[in-house]
């Protein structure tokens, strides 16, 4: 079993919670993993953060053991081998849809001999302290995310794949991609039937699975079926969320001016 505190956890039968962070500012990163949340993922793919603000990021998360990962923009080495040397945890990657990129995503992720990842870990050696290079390959935590059609033909290919640790839900690309509304919470009975079926899978291969949810109901419920971990919401909707209940409650409000308590 790899020296990884997630999947110390997981393989202990306890969901880990993640969060996800979509904006770049390292303050708001601080506040967030001082909430209690057992690893926090930094979103390259769909939001706004750019390398630099994505170190700054992780300075501020590593001021607590909160576990780090990023999600990285594609099936890239620059930006996979570049994010590694940064000194994260663990990486999730979109759309690994067949074999061939899963091997990619190994080789692009692990240092010799099992990968070909270039080594200048510029950060990474301050986060892991000790010999970087005896330690990254059992340290890491390397997620493809499940997310297409053709990624569900060509499940048990990818899951074949040593060294890919666990596979990640988009229900929202999924979803479109079966031809339904793109959105997290997905109750379409046969969305749900693919969702059970990516879980299983993993199962029988070994592998850990997680999922994005944008309600904690929806996330136990997850839960309870087996998921390895799950992420609820994001901080631009937790923003959203809370700006627009204060902004509802104060309007709808029926004091009438001038009146006191």
């Amino acid at each position: 079993m790899k020296n990884h505190k997630l999947i110390q956890k997981w393989t202990n039968k306890q969901t880990s919670l993640n969060a996800w962070l979509s904006i770049p500012e390292a303050f708001s990163a601080e506040i967030m993993a001082h909430t209690g949340f057992d690893s926090i993922t930094i979103d390259m793919q769909h939001g706004v953060n750019d390398y630099l603000k994505t170190v700054d990021m992780l300075r501020a998360i590593n001021t607590t053991d909160t576990v780090t990962m990023v999600r990285v923009p594609w099936l890239d080495p620059a930006h996979i081998m570049k994010i590694l040397d940064a000194g994260v945890n663990g990486i999730i990657c979109p759309m690994i849809n067949n074999k061939k990129e899963a091997q990619k995503l190994v080789e692009y992720s692990y240092y010799p001999p099992f990968g070909k990842r270039s080594f200048g870990p510029i950060r990474a050696k301050y986060v892991y302290e000790g010999n970087y290079a005896k330690v990254a390959n059992e340290s890491l935590l390397i997620i493809a995310m499940i997310e297409t059609k053709e990624a569900l033909d060509n499940l048990d290919e990818i899951l074949s794949v040593d060294g890919i640790d666990a596979v990640y839900i988009g229900p929202a690309d999924l979803s479109f991609n079966l031809g339904y509304e793109p959105k997290f919470d997905q109750e379409e009975p046969y969305v749900l039937e693919k969702i059970k079926y990516i879980l299983k899978t993993a199962k029988k291969h070994n592998k850990f699975a997680g999922i994005h949810n944008a309600s904690v109901e929806y996330a136990l419920r997850m839960k309870n079926l087996g998921f390895d971990f799950v992420t609820v919401g994001s901080d631009a909707n937790f923003i959203i969320k809370a700006a627009s209940e204060v902004v509802s409650s104060f309007k709808n409000s029926k004091i009438e001016e001038g009146s006191s308590y």
